[in-house]
């Protein structure tokens, strides 16, 4: 735990958000329920923003606002069914994590309301963790989810994932949405392409984790289904080891903290807003990363949040017209006569199966043109489109017609479908029979991917043998191999080698005209890869 240092640390992550400072309007309160494992209320960073019930009267032993608990006033212990949320005493290195995110929230929220942040954002805390536990595992995390959307949290932060959501909870869940609670939750730290419960809901805001250099974190999930991605390294947060004790964390949990944060900071700017005119402004005026991530393109949502045209885009209706920017792998596309261009070009960095495009009505008049490269793909009227359209490739335009009229106002969504990554660099079985050649997992200048299985099968004329030799070997020691058989067959008694690690493997010569090669990798870490040559010897 780190004292804190006056300002002087690493706050990388809070200032690449580019948040400006704001007025909020008078009289604004804004709810975020942090769903977590404990917190210590007297900390600096969390103490002035602590939620209070005034529907509960302290010490009487009632549920006065009848909702099945009894003295809610600052939050409730799910785990223990009491109004205790605060860290057990000597278990602050194991309870750190709900003190760690809500700090983390109200720092964003800080730097955009100075002074007054404490009187606008209060942090309502749901304990989900039982004192007595010896897992970090939190078990109630579904639990202590329903609370917070019946207690009518503005924003729900959950940066945790996993586990299994009960029919009741989800019906909780969407109740919540329906009335406009935004959920925000990680997207998970298993480097899998795939987002984790409860991130993976319909409805919840799924967040993936960034390093300083914008590439996607080392442990971060990744997929179609991240909405957002947000700092996820060295992020400065509170300890609760004492009252001005801070630490730096990584993952998808900062990451989502600092989303509920800035999603915290649009809903005060903006009371009225609705979740999705929040989720809008965020979406549509976030950075593109895909540039600097290009095994992950399309993979890690809309990019990295701008403050600034974020709180412009939310504001000023207008500044939606100018937010587009064709390297965006999804958002939306803004038309309004006299404001917008009739065109847009997509043309986001990688490499796609193809473009999901929508119109918001089908009740939109009017005529669309979609073009893949220079063909014609698409025309006829824009309310079909609302069923959504599917263009397979990586480049389009879309060209709104003049005739017949349009209407004064459109609006379009779009996503790119993406590949899958484990069949990114190489899938099935090959098969060769050329005399010499040069074989690698084929992923070039990047790393492998996660969960591939690829095979070589090397056939050689009969009375010849196989001899292999690598010129690289880099995979994650004893668990992503390279195995060699001899024949056909991935049997047991075929086996003449296995390789992992970075060790350079010794030159190998088959006992028989065929060898199969065998790439198979696990859902956490990946490397360089590997590469070897052969030649057919009598």
């Amino acid at each position: 735990a780190l004292p804190d240092s006056g300002g002087t640390v690493n706050l990388w992550a809070f200032d690449i958000l580019h948040i400006i400072q704001q007025k909020a309007k008078p009289g604004t309160v804004i709810t975020v329920a942090v769903v977590d494992d404990g917190f210590q209320l007297s900390h600096k960073a969390l103490k002035n923003f602590i939620y209070t019930n005034n529907k509960e009267i302290p010490g009487n032993f009632q549920d006065d606002d009848g909702n099945g608990y009894v003295d809610d006033i600052y939050g409730w212990d799910i785990s223990d069914n009491d109004d205790d949320v605060s860290v057990p005493k000597g278990k602050e290195d194991f309870f750190y994590h709900g003190t760690y995110v809500t700090g983390i929230i109200t720092s964003v929220f800080q730097k955009c309301y100075g002074s007054d942040a404490d009187k606008i954002l209060k942090i309502i805390p749901v304990k989900v963790l039982s004192d007595y536990s010896k897992s970090s595992y939190l078990a109630d995390g579904y639990k202590g989810l329903k609370y917070a959307c019946d207690i009518g949290a503005d924003i729900i932060c959950c940066a945790w994932s996993g586990g299994s959501i009960s029919e009741d909870e989800k019906i909780a869940v969407n109740k919540a949405l329906a009335r406009g609670t935004i959920i925000i939750a990680s997207a998970g730290n298993f480097s899998n392409e795939k987002a984790e419960l409860p991130s993976s809901l319909p409805g919840v805001f799924c967040v993936a984790a960034l390093d300083s250099t914008l590439t996607k974190s080392k442990t971060s999930n990744f997929g179609m289904r991240i909405d957002i991605a947000g700092p996820g390294q060295d992020v400065y947060g509170a300890f609760p080891a004492a009252d001005n004790s801070f630490i730096f964390e990584n993952g998808t949990s900062p990451a989502a903290a600092i989303i509920a944060g800035c999603t915290a900071i649009l809903k005060a700017l903006k009371p009225e807003a609705s979740s999705s005119e929040i989720m809008d402004a965020i979406t549509n005026t976030a950075t593109p990363v895909d540039s600097v991530n290009m095994t992950y393109c399309g993979k890690l949502g809309a990019g990295l949040p701008d403050m600034t045209k974020a709180m412009q885009f939310l504001t000023h209706p207008d500044s939606r017209y100018t937010s587009f920017q064709p390297s965006r792998p999804e958002g939306k596309l803004f038309y309004s006569k006299n404001r917008s261009p009739k065109k847009w070009e997509i043309h986001p960095f990688g490499t796609y199966k193809g473009i999901h495009i929508f119109s918001a009505s089908v009740a939109f008049k009017g005529k669309v043109n979609i073009y893949k490269h220079d063909s014609l793909w698409y025309s006829g009227p824009i309310g079909e489109l609302a069923r959504g359209e599917f263009i397979p490739g990586n480049s389009f335009k879309i060209e709104l017609q003049s005739k017949p009229r349009l209407p004064k106002l459109l609006e379009f969504s779009y996503y790119m479908e993406t590949i899958d990554s484990t069949t990114l660099y190489c899938s099935g079985i090959k098969s060769i029979d050329d005399e010499n050649g040069i074989i690698t997992d084929n992923s070039g200048d990047d790393n492998y991917a996660n969960n591939s299985s690829c095979k070589w099968q090397l056939s050689a004329p009969p009375g010849k043998r196989i001899r292999i030799e690598f010129e690289y070997l880099d995979t994650q020691p004893n668990v992503d191999f390279v195995w060699i058989f001899d024949g056909n067959a991935a049997l047991q008694e075929n086996i003449i080698a296995k390789f992992s690690g970075q060790k350079l493997p010794p030159v190998i010569t088959s006992l028989t005209n065929q060898v199969l090669i065998w790439f198979i990798t696990d859902d956490h870490t990946v490397a360089k890869g590997w590469k070897l040559k052969y030649h057919f010897v009598d």
